[in-house]
């Protein structure tokens, strides 16, 4: 019989039993890979890194990475931002946003810090400083009123235009 869970490191026989319970929870690491694709909302507990195409949200509790290869087209909040490929949409980071020689972001950044390697490119608004350290949450939570989308059935249950 196999196991799909992967086994546990044996713990050497002086360590202490109650050390692991009070140590921090460890950081997840999600990873897009080049040839994946994700197009919706994503929300991450820990880290990401994105090789891939992503389109839609992005919001991480850790740190988010955006290699050469990965293309984005989505809005993105975390901890750190590093951003080598391309990002299209609004950047928020609670400690910083880094863009690498490779990368480029279009879309509007909140920061408390930023880098710019050289050959990095940005277009957008910046706005930098203590104030905007704690990110808001890049998925909307507004409620959305259907009421004047819906068809209007006639009497015979078939939906009818509406006239204005």
């Amino acid at each position: 019989m196999s196991s799909l869970r992967a086994a546990k490191p044996a713990q050497p026989a002086d360590q202490d039993s109650t050390k692991s319970a009070t140590a921090p929870a460890e950081t997840s690491v999600v990873m897009l890979g080049p040839r994946d694709r994700l197009i919706g909302e994503l929300y991450i507990e820990g880290n990401l890194r994105v090789s891939g195409t992503l389109e839609g949200q992005i919001e991480a509790t850790g740190d988010v990475d955006v290699t050469e290869a990965a293309t984005v087209k989505a809005s993105v909040a975390g901890r750190e931002v590093n951003v080598s490929g391309q990002v299209n949409g609004a950047v928020v980071a609670s400690k910083k946003l880094v863009i690498g020689r490779s990368g480029s972001v279009v879309g509007d950044v909140r920061v408390p810090r930023l880098v710019m390697q050289d050959g990095a490119t940005l277009s957008g608004k910046v706005s930098m400083g203590p104030q905007v350290a704690a990110p808001q949450p890049a998925i909307s939570e507004s409620p959305i009123d259907t009421a004047l989308a819906a068809p209007v059935p006639d009497g015979e249950g078939q939906p009818k235009a509406k006239r204005r």
